[in-house]
Protein backbone atom coordinates (compact mmCIF):
# COMPACT_ATOMS: atom_id res chain seq x y z
CA UNK A 1 0.00 0.00 0.00
CA UNK A 2 1.17 3.52 -1.10
CA UNK A 3 1.94 5.80 2.42
CA UNK A 4 0.05 9.24 2.23
CA UNK A 5 2.25 11.67 1.13
CA UNK A 6 2.78 15.50 1.44
CA UNK A 7 2.58 16.78 -2.21
CA UNK A 8 3.25 20.46 -3.13
CA UNK A 9 2.41 20.54 -6.89
CA UNK A 10 3.64 23.99 -8.60
CA UNK A 11 2.40 24.55 -11.93
CA UNK A 12 3.14 26.88 -15.07
CA UNK A 13 0.67 29.86 -14.94
CA UNK A 14 0.40 28.99 -18.93
CA UNK A 15 -0.87 25.60 -17.83
CA UNK A 16 -3.34 26.16 -14.55
CA UNK A 17 -6.15 25.60 -16.90
CA UNK A 18 -5.16 21.89 -18.18
CA UNK A 19 -8.10 20.03 -17.49
CA UNK A 20 -6.07 16.78 -17.28
CA UNK A 21 -4.34 18.33 -14.69
CA UNK A 22 -7.31 19.29 -12.49
CA UNK A 23 -8.20 15.74 -12.97
CA UNK A 24 -4.96 14.30 -11.56
CA UNK A 25 -5.46 16.86 -8.23
CA UNK A 26 -8.70 15.27 -7.87
CA UNK A 27 -7.53 11.79 -8.11
CA UNK A 28 -4.22 11.96 -6.06
CA UNK A 29 -6.69 13.37 -2.95
CA UNK A 30 -8.99 10.82 -3.54
CA UNK A 31 -5.73 8.42 -2.66
CA UNK A 32 -5.51 9.89 0.85
CA UNK A 33 -2.48 12.29 -0.75
CA UNK A 34 -2.67 15.94 0.44
CA UNK A 35 -1.93 17.90 -2.08
CA UNK A 36 -0.85 21.71 -2.05
CA UNK A 37 -1.27 23.35 -6.04
CA UNK A 38 0.36 27.04 -6.50
CA UNK A 39 0.26 28.58 -10.03
CA UNK A 40 3.48 30.69 -10.86
CA UNK A 41 2.86 34.39 -12.33
CA UNK A 42 6.13 35.52 -13.43
CA UNK A 43 9.82 34.37 -13.76
CA UNK A 44 11.25 33.29 -10.21
CA UNK A 45 7.97 32.63 -9.00
CA UNK A 46 8.68 28.57 -9.30
CA UNK A 47 12.09 28.88 -7.35
CA UNK A 48 10.38 31.08 -4.23
CA UNK A 49 7.71 28.17 -3.91
CA UNK A 50 9.67 25.19 -3.96
CA UNK A 51 11.70 27.05 -1.25
CA UNK A 52 9.05 27.89 0.70
CA UNK A 53 7.58 24.37 0.09
CA UNK A 54 10.77 22.74 1.53
CA UNK A 55 10.85 24.84 4.33
CA UNK A 56 7.36 23.45 6.12
CA UNK A 57 8.73 19.77 4.81
CA UNK A 58 6.42 18.59 2.23
CA UNK A 59 7.96 14.97 1.16
CA UNK A 60 8.02 16.10 -2.39
CA UNK A 61 7.89 19.13 -4.81
CA UNK A 62 6.15 17.93 -8.53
CA UNK A 63 7.52 20.53 -10.98
CA UNK A 64 3.75 21.04 -13.55
CA UNK A 65 5.50 23.13 -16.18
CA UNK A 66 8.17 22.47 -18.58
CA UNK A 67 12.12 22.11 -18.51
CA UNK A 68 12.36 25.91 -17.19
CA UNK A 69 9.88 25.32 -14.31
CA UNK A 70 11.86 22.14 -13.42
CA UNK A 71 15.29 24.13 -13.50
CA UNK A 72 13.37 27.10 -11.06
CA UNK A 73 12.31 24.15 -8.73
CA UNK A 74 15.65 22.49 -8.88
CA UNK A 75 17.16 25.90 -7.52
CA UNK A 76 14.41 26.25 -5.37
CA UNK A 77 15.47 23.07 -3.67
CA UNK A 78 19.17 23.80 -3.50
CA UNK A 79 20.50 22.82 0.04
CA UNK A 80 17.36 20.30 0.90
CA UNK A 81 16.59 17.15 0.97
CA UNK A 82 12.94 17.16 0.00
CA UNK A 83 12.66 15.32 -3.45
CA UNK A 84 11.46 16.61 -6.76
CA UNK A 85 8.69 15.21 -9.24
CA UNK A 86 7.86 15.88 -12.62
CA UNK A 87 4.81 16.15 -14.44
CA UNK A 88 5.65 17.67 -17.87
CA UNK A 89 3.75 19.69 -19.50
CA UNK A 90 5.98 22.04 -21.59
CA UNK A 91 6.98 21.99 -25.41
CA UNK A 92 10.99 19.94 -25.01
CA UNK A 93 10.37 17.95 -21.90
CA UNK A 94 13.88 16.82 -23.04
CA UNK A 95 14.49 15.41 -18.70
CA UNK A 96 11.28 13.88 -18.73
CA UNK A 97 11.63 11.62 -22.23
CA UNK A 98 15.51 10.59 -21.41
CA UNK A 99 14.25 9.39 -18.18
CA UNK A 100 10.96 7.79 -19.11
CA UNK A 101 8.82 9.78 -17.18
CA UNK A 102 5.47 9.66 -19.13
CA UNK A 103 3.76 12.87 -20.60
CA UNK A 104 0.23 11.59 -19.90
CA UNK A 105 -0.28 13.86 -16.59
CA UNK A 106 -1.63 11.21 -14.69
CA UNK A 107 1.02 8.30 -15.49
CA UNK A 108 3.74 10.55 -14.34
CA UNK A 109 2.67 11.18 -10.96
CA UNK A 110 2.33 7.25 -10.93
CA UNK A 111 5.96 7.44 -11.54
CA UNK A 112 5.89 9.65 -8.20
CA UNK A 113 3.64 7.86 -5.96
CA UNK A 114 5.10 4.42 -6.92
CA UNK A 115 9.10 5.16 -7.16
CA UNK A 116 11.09 5.90 -4.65
CA UNK A 117 13.71 8.82 -4.82
CA UNK A 118 17.07 8.37 -6.37
CA UNK A 119 19.91 10.59 -5.81
CA UNK A 120 21.61 12.32 -9.31
CA UNK A 121 24.01 15.22 -9.74
CA UNK A 122 23.22 18.63 -10.79
CA UNK A 123 25.65 20.88 -12.67
CA UNK A 124 26.14 24.13 -11.71
CA UNK A 125 26.65 27.52 -14.32
CA UNK A 126 28.43 30.58 -12.37
CA UNK A 127 26.07 29.44 -9.15
CA UNK A 128 22.63 28.30 -10.79
CA UNK A 129 22.41 25.01 -10.86
CA UNK A 130 20.91 22.97 -13.80
CA UNK A 131 19.75 19.58 -14.27
CA UNK A 132 20.23 18.46 -17.67
CA UNK A 133 22.16 20.54 -20.72
CA UNK A 134 23.43 23.97 -21.06
CA UNK A 135 24.01 25.23 -24.66
CA UNK A 136 25.78 27.76 -25.76
CA UNK A 137 26.55 29.41 -29.28
CA UNK A 138 24.39 28.81 -32.53
CA UNK A 139 22.18 26.75 -30.58
CA UNK A 140 21.36 29.14 -27.56
CA UNK A 141 20.67 31.98 -30.08
CA UNK A 142 18.20 30.09 -31.64
CA UNK A 143 16.36 29.04 -28.57
CA UNK A 144 16.60 33.02 -26.95
CA UNK A 145 15.17 33.86 -30.75
CA UNK A 146 12.42 31.53 -30.54
CA UNK A 147 8.92 33.53 -30.01
CA UNK A 148 6.85 31.89 -27.29
CA UNK A 149 3.85 32.27 -29.38
CA UNK A 150 5.70 29.75 -31.64
CA UNK A 151 6.61 27.68 -28.98
CA UNK A 152 3.47 27.47 -28.36
CA UNK A 153 1.30 27.30 -31.76
CA UNK A 154 4.16 25.12 -33.02
CA UNK A 155 6.26 22.99 -30.55
CA UNK A 156 9.68 21.65 -31.87
CA UNK A 157 9.10 22.97 -35.17
CA UNK A 158 9.10 26.64 -34.06
CA UNK A 159 12.83 25.71 -32.92
CA UNK A 160 13.37 23.86 -35.64
CA UNK A 161 12.70 27.04 -37.84
CA UNK A 162 15.08 29.43 -35.99
CA UNK A 163 17.72 27.03 -36.15
CA UNK A 164 17.84 26.36 -39.57
CA UNK A 165 18.03 30.58 -39.97
CA UNK A 166 20.76 30.95 -37.44
CA UNK A 167 22.86 28.02 -39.42
CA UNK A 168 22.68 29.89 -42.20
CA UNK A 169 23.94 32.94 -41.02
CA UNK A 170 26.79 31.25 -39.44
CA UNK A 171 28.74 33.70 -36.75
CA UNK A 172 30.69 32.09 -35.18
CA UNK A 173 32.14 33.46 -31.51
CA UNK A 174 35.88 32.73 -30.32
CA UNK A 175 36.63 31.40 -26.35
CA UNK A 176 39.29 30.03 -24.13
CA UNK A 177 38.01 26.55 -22.80
CA UNK A 178 39.74 25.59 -19.78
CA UNK A 179 39.13 22.34 -17.57
CA UNK A 180 41.22 19.58 -16.31
CA UNK A 181 43.16 17.94 -19.23
CA UNK A 182 41.99 20.57 -21.52
CA UNK A 183 43.25 24.28 -22.71
CA UNK A 184 41.58 25.17 -26.23
CA UNK A 185 41.59 28.95 -28.01
CA UNK A 186 39.26 28.49 -30.81
CA UNK A 187 36.38 29.76 -33.15
CA UNK A 188 33.47 27.54 -32.25
CA UNK A 189 29.44 27.09 -33.29
CA UNK A 190 28.32 26.07 -30.62
CA UNK A 191 28.82 24.42 -26.96
CA UNK A 192 27.34 21.52 -24.52
CA UNK A 193 27.67 21.27 -21.15
CA UNK A 194 25.63 18.06 -20.36
CA UNK A 195 24.52 16.34 -17.00
CA UNK A 196 21.88 14.69 -19.12
CA UNK A 197 22.49 13.37 -22.15
CA UNK A 198 19.35 15.52 -25.06
CA UNK A 199 18.34 19.20 -25.23
CA UNK A 200 16.08 20.36 -27.91
CA UNK A 201 13.48 17.85 -28.05
CA UNK A 202 15.77 14.94 -28.39
CA UNK A 203 19.22 15.58 -29.77
CA UNK A 204 21.60 13.96 -28.27
CA UNK A 205 24.24 16.47 -27.71
CA UNK A 206 25.96 14.81 -25.15
CA UNK A 207 25.90 11.21 -25.68
CA UNK A 208 27.70 9.63 -22.61
CA UNK A 209 26.62 11.37 -20.17
CA UNK A 210 25.50 10.42 -16.84
CA UNK A 211 24.11 11.89 -14.28
CA UNK A 212 25.17 9.70 -11.10
CA UNK A 213 29.61 9.99 -12.17
CA UNK A 214 29.85 13.03 -10.60
CA UNK A 215 30.95 14.38 -13.85
CA UNK A 216 30.30 17.11 -16.60
CA UNK A 217 30.00 16.34 -20.62
CA UNK A 218 31.36 18.81 -22.64
CA UNK A 219 31.02 18.98 -26.30
CA UNK A 220 32.68 21.72 -28.45
CA UNK A 221 31.87 21.87 -32.24
CA UNK A 222 34.36 24.20 -33.58
CA UNK A 223 33.79 26.21 -37.08
CA UNK A 224 33.24 24.44 -40.08
CA UNK A 225 31.71 24.88 -43.46
CA UNK A 226 28.81 24.77 -44.03
CA UNK A 227 28.61 21.62 -46.29
CA UNK A 228 30.93 19.98 -43.22
CA UNK A 229 28.11 21.31 -40.31
CA UNK A 230 24.79 19.92 -42.43
CA UNK A 231 26.59 16.40 -42.26
CA UNK A 232 27.91 17.13 -38.57
CA UNK A 233 23.89 18.10 -37.62
CA UNK A 234 22.42 15.26 -38.40
CA UNK A 235 24.71 12.89 -36.64
CA UNK A 236 24.80 15.22 -33.69
CA UNK A 237 21.04 14.62 -33.61
CA UNK A 238 21.64 11.07 -33.31
CA UNK A 239 24.37 11.19 -30.79
CA UNK A 240 26.98 9.69 -33.41
CA UNK A 241 29.46 12.92 -33.24
CA UNK A 242 31.67 11.91 -30.91
CA UNK A 243 35.13 11.89 -32.51
CA UNK A 244 34.43 13.32 -35.32
CA UNK A 245 36.81 16.32 -37.36
CA UNK A 246 36.01 19.82 -35.27
CA UNK A 247 34.07 18.35 -32.30
CA UNK A 248 36.00 18.14 -28.88
CA UNK A 249 34.16 16.21 -26.23
CA UNK A 250 35.44 15.62 -22.88
CA UNK A 251 34.29 14.40 -19.48
CA UNK A 252 35.26 16.53 -16.28
CA UNK A 253 34.40 17.94 -13.10
CA UNK A 254 34.46 21.65 -14.42
CA UNK A 255 35.55 23.79 -16.99
CA UNK A 256 35.87 27.62 -17.56
CA UNK A 257 35.13 29.20 -20.78
CA UNK A 258 35.80 32.99 -21.20
CA UNK A 259 35.24 35.33 -24.22
CA UNK A 260 35.83 38.71 -25.60
CA UNK A 261 31.94 38.96 -25.70
CA UNK A 262 28.99 37.55 -24.08
CA UNK A 263 28.27 34.23 -25.06
CA UNK A 264 24.43 33.71 -25.53
CA UNK A 265 23.61 30.53 -23.36
CA UNK A 266 20.87 28.96 -21.97
CA UNK A 267 20.43 26.34 -19.15
CA UNK A 268 17.77 23.57 -19.01
CA UNK A 269 16.05 25.80 -22.41
CA UNK A 270 15.92 28.97 -20.56
CA UNK A 271 18.12 31.69 -22.36
CA UNK A 272 21.10 33.69 -20.44
CA UNK A 273 24.23 34.86 -21.60
CA UNK A 274 27.34 36.08 -19.53
CA UNK A 275 31.74 36.61 -20.84
CA UNK A 276 32.62 34.33 -18.39
CA UNK A 277 31.01 31.54 -17.97
CA UNK A 278 32.26 28.75 -14.59
CA UNK A 279 30.67 25.09 -14.62
CA UNK A 280 30.77 22.99 -12.29
CA UNK A 281 29.41 19.06 -11.62
CA UNK A 282 27.24 18.62 -8.15
CA UNK A 283 27.75 14.79 -7.32
CA UNK A 284 24.21 12.87 -5.56
CA UNK A 285 23.01 16.62 -4.10
CA UNK A 286 18.82 16.26 -5.82
CA UNK A 287 16.75 13.50 -4.88
CA UNK A 288 14.26 12.62 -7.53
CA UNK A 289 11.45 10.32 -8.71
CA UNK A 290 12.29 8.84 -11.60
CA UNK A 291 11.31 5.57 -13.56
CA UNK A 292 15.14 5.53 -14.72
CA UNK A 293 17.98 6.88 -15.43
CA UNK A 294 19.14 8.43 -18.51
CA UNK A 295 20.48 5.58 -20.84
CA UNK A 296 19.42 2.84 -18.17
CA UNK A 297 16.98 0.29 -19.66
CA UNK A 298 13.11 0.70 -18.19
Amino acid sequence: MISSKDIALIVHGARAEHPPLRHLVEWVREKGHNVRVRVTWEPGDAEGLAREAAAVGVDVVVAGGGDGTVNEIVNGLDGSDVALGIVPLGTANDFARQTGIPLDVDHAMDVILQHEPRSIDTAMLNGRRFLNVSIGGVAAEATAETPPEAKEALGMLAYAITGVRKLVELEPRRARFTAPGLDLDTEFLLFAVGNGRTTGGGTIITPNASVTDGLLDVCIIEMMPRTELAKLVLRVRHGDHVGDKGVHYVQIPSIDIVAADSISVNIDGEPSGARELRYRARRGDLRIHLPHLPGEDD
